[in-house]
């Protein structure tokens, strides 16, 4: 994990300061409704916030698989007991003639 953590850190405070920024925005055009007569600023703060948390979301998404791939060499291989397979007797189904109409 130390070797993503400074690409953690850095996606953590981008978006952190995108939610931050974009809640301002929302609050500030939202309830002071002087300043933003066609609410273009509220719709602008919602975008900014859902895109930081979405900035977020990948940048998780690539910490963890690279994490994953770094980690699929380690552990003890699993062998199975035995390699007997059962086969299950099945009867073969007969074909049916059609019957035309």
């Amino acid at each position: 994990m130390e070797a993503n953590q400074k690409m953690l850190d850095a996606v953590r405070w981008i978006s952190g300061t995108g939610c931050v920024i974009g809640i301002f925005i929302f609050c500030l055009s939202f309830f002071v409704s002087d300043y933003n007569k066609d609410y273009i600023l509220t719709a602008v703060g919602m975008a900014i916030t859902l895109s930081a948390a979405a900035i977020f979301l990948v940048g998780i998404f690539f910490v963890l698989t690279e994490e994953m791939v770094m980690n699929t060499h380690k552990g003890a291989r699993v062998e199975p007991e035995t390699t007997k397979i059962i086969k299950i007797k099945t009867k073969a189904k007969t074909k049916r003639r059609r019957v035309s109409v």
